[in-house]
Order: C-alpha cells, then sequence, then structure tokens
C-alpha cells in the first residue's frame, strides 16, 4: 500500500504551483453525490486543497473540493448551482498532507475555486525524479541506452530484478503492474494497454473517452494504408496524453496507462467459427502485414526522433486460431503452412513497422507452447528476422497452463525455466517471476542462470528508456500532450472516415442504393437497436462515459439522415433468443415501407474470447424473420437492404437473392452507425473490398475448426481465397461501389522489377467515390507441374486505394520484386521459381487485366 500513496503522490510533486482562489463553503455530500467526478484515484496520504487543485487543473475543472482529509472531487458550474450548503463545523476532518487544516469531512465537501501555473502531472512510470538518482549513471542522458540499463541492471538485487519481469499485488494481474524498485526511484509500471480498436481506459470525463475505432476487420477492407497509419498516430497520441494524466484501465487506479500498447492483432482469420475474428483485418497474409506495418510504424515514430512515442506490440504469436479449449490446444501445422499463412505478417510487423514487442500466444505448435518456443521467439524473430531487442511478453497465465492445461511442463519451476531459456521475457497473469519467488529460487537452484534473468530485464527496461521514461520530463514534447488530444476533433473525424471506407457494398440490383431521403422507411432486425452490440474488441473498458449513450442505433442514425420522411423502428426478433413478440409489429413496419433496412447479424454473446461459434448461420429466429421481411415487401413490391453487423463472416445462402441490396458492416464500434445511415443514403460513396471469404453454410460441415492446413484435405476445400477451391457466396477482395470505374494497365518495365503502370477512371458525371486495385501474383502452370509442394490459387502481392471525382483519372505504377513471386516450399522457405508466373490487376468484381512475366 505504501507504495501505491508514493505513486499518487508522485503524480502532482514539484510541478507549478495552484492556490486557492475563494472558499465557496462547505457542502452536504451524503444523500446526493456533490461532486461526480474523483481525482484523487486512491487514498493520498499527502491531500491537501493546493494538490487537489492541480487534480482538477490537470483534468479542465474549474470547481475542485476536499472530502474525508484525504479525498479530492472535482465538478463544474451545474453542479455547484445544484449543491447543498451546510455548516462549516462539519468540515471537520485534518488534511492529510497538511494537519493545521481541514480538508472536507464526512460526507461533507469543501468547494473552492483556484488558480494553477505550470501545473504538470508527473506521467505515470516515470523515473530518475529525486536528487538521490539524478546523479546516478542510469538517468545520466550522456551515456548511452546500453551503458544506463547495465548500470541499472548492477545496481540490483535479483528479487529486484525479478520484480520487474511480471505482475506485483493490488492489481489485476492481466494488467501486468510490476513491483518497481523504490530503493532505487522507479515506480510500479503497468505493462498492458489493450490497443487493437482504441486506448483501453476509462473515461477521463465526459467527451473524453478514447477514440474507438472500427473493427479491425473493417479496417482490413478498407485496403487504404493511410488509414492505418492514422489510426496509429491517433492511437499514440491518446495514450501519451492518458500516461501523461495517470489515468487508468478500467477498475480504477492503480492501474495507471504506462506506454506499452499491445495491438495489431494479426492472427489469420482462419475459419469464421473462430471467437475472436472481430479483432483481426484480414485472412490475407500480405493484407494482416501492411497493416501490421503501417500501424506500428505510426504508434511508435512520432515528431521526435529522439524517443518512441510508444512502444507497439504484435499479438498472439503464433497460430492462435481457437478459443475451445484454447489454453490446452495443440495445432498441427506443417513447416509449409507455418511460413506460407502463419508467419509472414509478423515479419512484415517486426521487419517492416518494426514492432519492439510481442504476446506470444496460447497455442500450442506442434506440442510446444508459442511461449516456449526457443524456434519462433530466438530462432525466428531474434535470429532470422533479426529483431534481437524485441520484448516477448506472454498472454495472460499462459506460463501457469504449461502446468494446468498443456502439461508441457511439469511444476512451476520447469515452466519458468522453459520459458525464459526459450526467450519469453515477461510473464503475464501469473507471478512465478515475481512475488511466488519461483523464478529466484530457480536463479539459486543454477536452473536458470542470472545473465538470462539480466537479458530479459535488459528488454524489459530498453522499451522504458527509449519512451524517455529515465530522461528529464522536459526532454520530449510528448510528455505535454493532454486532455485536449483524446478524441479530439480531429481524431473523430479520422475514425468516421475509417467507417466509411470499412463498409463493403456486395450487391446493389437495379441500383437499389443510395436511398432517397423523405421516404417511408422500415428499420427491422436485432441490431435495428443494439448499441454495445455494435462493439468489436476490447469492449470491457470504457468507451462512452455513461455506459453506451455515445453509440447511437443505427435506427437512430437512419431515422436522421431520412430527413421529410417517416422512418418505424422495431427489432422483430433478438440475435439468438426465440422471443416471437415484435416480429408481428416489425412485419407491420415493413408492410408499410417503400424500403426496408434490415439488420441481421451477430454479437459477443455468439462470439468472443473464450467462445468459437457452432455454426456460421445466423442464430435465433433471424433467417426465420428475413424470409417473412422478404415476403411482407414482395407485397407491397419494396426494396429490402440486408445490412450485415459481425465479426466472422456469416452464411448468408438463401438471403442473397432475394435482397435488393447487402452491405457488410462489420462491427462498427461508436462511429459506424452514423458513417452507415450517411453511406446508405448517398452522403458518400467510399466502400472497402472483402478482405475475408465469405463462405456458404456447407463450410461448417465440410471443414474442421481445429484444422490448421490451408490446402484442400479430406472433405474440406481449402481456406482463404488463398486454397479454397469452392464457390463463395462472396470473395476475398470483393466489393462494389455506387459509380462504374474503368481500369486500363501497362507494362513499364519487363525486367526485374517490373513494373505495370495503371490507369483509374471515374466514369460517373456526378458522384465521386472510391475505388481499390489490387495486384494478384498465381504460378503458372509450367511452374506447377515442377514442384511437389502447394502452391496458391492465387496471392495478393500489392494494392492501391484512391478517391476519385467524377471523370476524374489517377495512374498509379506498381513496381514488383522478387518478393511477389516467390512460393513456399515443404521446409518453410521462400523461393523463386524460373518459368511463367501470371499478375492480375483487379477491383474485386467486372474485368480484370492480366501479364505474363517471364522468370530466368
Amino acid at each position: 500500500v505504501v507504495v501505491l500513496v508514493v505513486v499518487a503522490v508522485r503524480g502532482t510533486e514539484d510541478n507549478g504551483e495552484c492556490s486557492i482562489k475563494f472558499s465557496l463553503g462547505c457542502f452536504d455530500d451524503s444523500e446526493t453525490r456533490t461532486f461526480h467526478f474523483n481525482a484523487s484515484l486512491i487514498s493520498g496520504v499527502e491531500m491537501t486543497h493546493e494538490m487537489c487543485a492541480k487534480m482538477c487543473w490537470m483534468y479542465q475543472f474549474n470547481y475542485a473540493a476536499v472530502e474525508f482529509g484525504y479525498q479530492c472531487f472535482c465538478g463544474t458550474q451545474q453542479e455547484v448551482d445544484a449543491a447543498t450548503k451546510t455548516s462549516f463545523k462539519n468540515c471537520n476532518i485534518p488534511c492529510a498532507g497538511d494537519v493545521s487544516r481541514t480538508c472536507g469531512g464526512r460526507y461533507a465537501m469543501e468547494l473552492f475555486t483556484f488558480d494553477c501555473f505550470g501545473a504538470t502531472y508527473t506521467p505515470h512510470g516515470h523515473a530518475c525524479l529525486s536528487t538521490a538518482t539524478r546523479s546516478l549513471p542510469f538517468c545520466n542522458t550522456t551515456l548511452s541506452i546500453d551503458e544506463r540499463i547495465h548500470d541499472l541492471i548492477d545496481r540490483m538485487t535479483l528479487e529486484e530484478k525479478c520484480g520487474l519481469m511480471g505482475p506485483g499485488p493490488n492489481v489485476k494481474l492481466c494488467f501486468c503492474y510490476d513491483n518497481g524498485v523504490p530503493r532505487l526511484d522507479i515506480p510500479r509500471y503497468m505493462h498492458l494497454v489493450e490497443t487493437n480498436t482504441g486506448v483501453s481506459s476509462d473515461c477521463v470525463k465526459d467527451g473524453k473517452c478514447q477514440t474507438t475505432f472500427i473493427g479491425p476487420t473493417g479496417l482490413g477492407a478498407s485496403f487504404n494504408r493511410t488509414s492505418w497509419h492514422l489510426k496509429g498516430e491517433v492511437i499514440s497520441t491518446e495514450i501519451r496524453a492518458f500516461n501523461n494524466l495517470n489515468w487508468y484501465r478500467s477498475g480504477g487506479a492503480p492501474a495507471y496507462i504506462g506506454l506499452t500498447g499491445l495491438g495489431p492483432n494479426i492472427n489469420i482469420v482462419r475459419d469464421p467459427r473462430f471467437g475472436r475474428n472481430s479483432e483481426l483485418p484480414s485472412e490475407d497474409p500480405y493484407l494482416s502485414g501492411q497493416y501490421a506495418a503501417e500501424y506500428v510504424k505510426a504508434c511508435q515514430e512520432g515528431d521526435d526522433p529522439n524517443y518512441a512515442k510508444m512502444v507497439a506490440g504484435l499479438k498472439h504469436f503464433d497460430a492462435y486460431s481457437v478459443e475451445t479449449n484454447r489454453f490446452g490446444f495443440n495445432a498441427n501445422i506443417s513447416m509449409f503452412d507455418l511460413w506460407d499463412t502463419y508467419l509472414p505478417q509478423y515479419k512484415a510487423g517486426f521487419v517492416d513497422g518494426g514492432a519492439q514487442l510481442v504476446m506470444c500466444s496460447y497455442a500450442s505448435i506442434n506440442g510446444t507452447p508459442s511461449c516456449a518456443s526457443n524456434y519462433l521467439l530466438n530462432d525466428v524473430i531474434r535470429g532470422q528476422w533479426n529483431r534481437s531487442d524485441v520484448m516477448v511478453m506472454s498472454d495472460c497465465y499462459a506460463v501457469g497452463n504449461m502446468v494446468n492445461d498443456n502439461h508441457y511442463a511439469k511444476d512451476p519451476t520447469d515452466a519458468v525455466v522453459k520459458t525464459l531459456t526459450s526467450g519469453m521475457d515477461m510473464e503475464i497473469g501469473d507471478t512465478y517471476f515475481t512475488s511466488s519467488g519461483v523464478l529466484q529460487s530457480a536463479v539459486h537452484k543454477g536452473l536458470v542462470n542470472e545473465s538470462v534473468v539480466n537479458e530479459s530485464l535488459y528488454r524489459i527496461l530498453k522499451l522504458r528508456f527509449v519512451t524517455g521514461q529515465f530522461d528529464p520530463i522536459t526532454a520530449t514534447n510528448y510528455t505535454s500532450i493532454g486532455l485536449d488530444s483524446i478524441n479530439s476533433t480531429s481524431s473523430q473525424q479520422i475514425s468516421f472516415e475509417a467507417a466509411l471506407q470499412g463498409l463493403v457494398l456486395l450487391k446493389n440490383e437495379n441500383r437499389a442504393l443510395p436511398l432517397p431521403r423523405g421516404i417511408k422507411l422500415a428499420v427491422v432486425g436485432p441490431h435495428s437497436i443494439s448499441t454495445n452490440g455494435l462493439l468489436s474488441d476490447y469492449a470491457r473498458d470504457q468507451q462512452c462515459y455513461n455506459k453506451y449513450d455515445c453509440i447511437a442505433t443505427i435506427g437512430e442514425t437512419l431515422t436522421s439522415a431520412n430527413a421529410g420522411g417517416t422512418t418505424t423502428v422495431v427489432k422483430g426478433v433478438d440475435i439468438k433468443s426465440g422471443d416471437r413478440s415484435q416480429m408481428a409489429a416489425a412485419l407491420d413496419a415493413v408492410k408499410n415501407a417503400d424500403v426496408t433496412v434490415m439488420c441481421l447479424g451477430i454479437n459477443h454473446t455468439i462470439e468472443h474470447e473464450g467462445i468459437d461459434r457452432t455454426s456460421i448461420a445466423l442464430p435465433g429466429l433471424q433467417e426465420e424473420f428475413a424470409m417473412e421481411v422478404f415476403a411482407a415487401a414482395r407485397k407491397r413490391n419494396s426494396r429490402v437492404i440486408l445490412l450485415l453487423v459481425n465479426g466472422g463472416m456469416l452464411a448468408i445462402d438463401d438471403l442473397i437473392a432475394p435482397s435488393d441490396a447487402i452491405v457488410e458492416a462489420f462491427y462498427p464500434n461508436v462511429i459506424g452507425s452514423h458513417a452507415i445511415a450517411q453511406t446508405l443514403f448517398g452522403g458518400y460513396n467510399r466502400f472497402g473490398k472483402m478482405p475475408v471469404t465469405m463462405y456458404p453454410l456447407e463450410f461448417e460441415k465440410k471443414c474442421s475448426l481445429t484444422s490448421f492446413e490451408m490446402r484442400p484435405h479430406d472433405t474440406c476445400q481449402g481456406r482463404t481465397y488463398r486454397y479454397y477451391n469452392g464457390t463463395a457466396l462472396f470473395p476475398f477482395g470483393f466489393g462494389l461501389s455506387y459509380t462504374d470505374f474503368s481500369l486500363d494497365c501497362s507494362i513499364v518495365s519487363n525486367t526485374m522489377p517490373f513494373s505495370v503502370s495503371c490507369a483509374l477512371t471515374n466514369m460517373d458525371t456526378v458522384r465521386e467515390g472510391d475505388e481499390v486495385v489490387m495486384v494478384y501474383h498465381s504460378a503458372d502452370e509450367d511452374v506447377r507441374s515442377r514442384v511437389s509442394h502447394p502452391v496458391p490459387i492465387r496471392s495478393l502481392v500489392d494494392f492501391h486505394r484512391v478517391s476519385l471525382s467524377p471523370r476524374q483519372s489517377e495512374t498509379h505504377t506498381f513496381t514488383l520484386d522478387s518478393n511477389a513471386f516467390t512460393l513456399t516450399d515443404w521446409s518453410g522457405a521462400s523461393v523463386l521459381y524460373n518459368g511463367n508466373h501470371t499478375i492480375t490487376f483487379s477491383r474485386g468484381h467486372g474485368t480484370v487485366q492480366s501479364f505474363t512475366f517471364t522468370i530466368e
């Protein structure tokens, strides 16, 4: 507890000055909360009026209040006006930080205004602040980072070293809030902040919650490197702001937000039943790798070349793709599949993106848990990819799972030895490395050399040094990023643009879309009224200040967009229940409508961490309800627009033909419903392409969820567009637009590296629109006939997205080096085969252009 108190006090010490401007008096706080914003977070033994003023100043409040002698609250003018004054005699408890004064009383707040000059927080985790440590070499910025880290490690006891390699007490173990080293002025630090969709955090105040992007699958659908990069910039700015403010994740202090972000998650969308598909960008290794590289670079590289803006971590390494029995699951994967499908995106994230952190997964591969795989962690990441600096963090309880679930280790000591000596540096969830003393005991017994501990600790500490946590606070402008940068207007616009580009138009019969305004509109289906049901991954932290009130339902946004018309919203049925009580009312709305938007899909009661789907069909009564809607619409000769909300793909075999238009929305999250409404009514035409394959229902009967083989085998017709030889409902890369485009490509250079120039023209005379050109490689028959290993049907090797005004053209030149033509052999090696290779340029539908290149 003492350590926690020190952390709370450190947040505001020696930073500017605040003074009391005017005391408003003592106010009753017994029945109705006077001020709702609790700035003290945890009991502060040094609370004073001035400290409370600093806290409220940082969070942009004009009023402060002290209570119980140690608590600080912040408020607004409206709350002051509604407050009930009481006798000052009730504010009679001495201030914890100055017993000569009183800081409120028992359920009695002293309210006051204040002036602050230059007040700032010490960012969470910052070290080298005390006079005693500033003179030590590890705080000396004239030395190299390598020298400073080695000096720090040399000063620590074994117990102190181990205390920085996993979670300490009094906080959620999965957050990995380490022990710190109080003796050396190193505060406790939280190493795990989820950053896959937003910075996982509680809201600071109303309107100041994390910017939450659409689900990663929707981001993958955009095929837009610029959008991914901008997302990274927003995430890194906001994590710095939260860190500077000493803000926290769900559960409150002391889960303060550090600068270590876990995201992106770039496992492959291998099977639509996998419960965590909503966390993933694509089924394609190249597309996923490009997403990772752009996102990571933007997260880590800001405008200060001397410091990383944050540390970005990839997850879950590797081949994590089953939730059922996930702690004990073993995936049998050939070296071919491992290097052809499950590793390329991570290579891009590390080599091209520069990721400095990775979370090893629960999965075992060929009998060896990922977190104990010397091959994956040392041979591949630190050897073949030359990233010896990468810090490896376990998934939560992954080390303990080796004892309790997959039984790879006989006891905790065995698990510690096998993970640490195989390249894992930090444990999450378990405390074998820290307070349980298992790691210390293993070192004392000679089972682990202390030099191995030092190597892991070096990698852990380096992440904090490169972000400036051992340098003066003013050394980088990143520490000045504040509350204004959280969910800013520009960040909201970037998120909205991403949401527009994450929608995919799958069908548009007779130009059923866009809709005219002022119509009789029915909005039905369970997702017509969803709020939190629209959220994708990591929705456990706050997206809205008051529950889910910042998320407009699709019914609400469509009602608003249908200006001058009448809109009736009735859900009809639930996601998965058998409740028919609203079905009749919904069908009545359809019978009286010119157009019906039917919002179907799934949510996290169907798919989530820990939950795989058992079927890819629509659950509950949804399909039956859909057929009733189609029948009712036919009688009126009205149109039905099918809107899908989901993570993993849905098998809608029988719903395609009767739908006039189909839009795939994935999980639109906080802002996505606005993008959906504006797009359906023609305000925008910025559709994306399918980043995954939509399989027919028969897929679930033919392919086992637990098989990780990609090529056709047994009854399975293969997985992903690269190997699936069946007929997809909608294939990878497919996607329509409200406008027509023409594509004209020609060879510029017929020698390696080859280059092809493509002119894309918007043929519409009125409407602007976005289009994506995708480039695929396929080996010709003369190559296929000479190899014994599997060869993809085709593979994405490049893409380019453009926005074009009516009749506008843009030319882009694609340059294709040898990497675009290689194949993976049985050993996992990339091989460039002589012979003919076809490069195809496609918009995902319509005419394609192909060229044959000869490798000699």
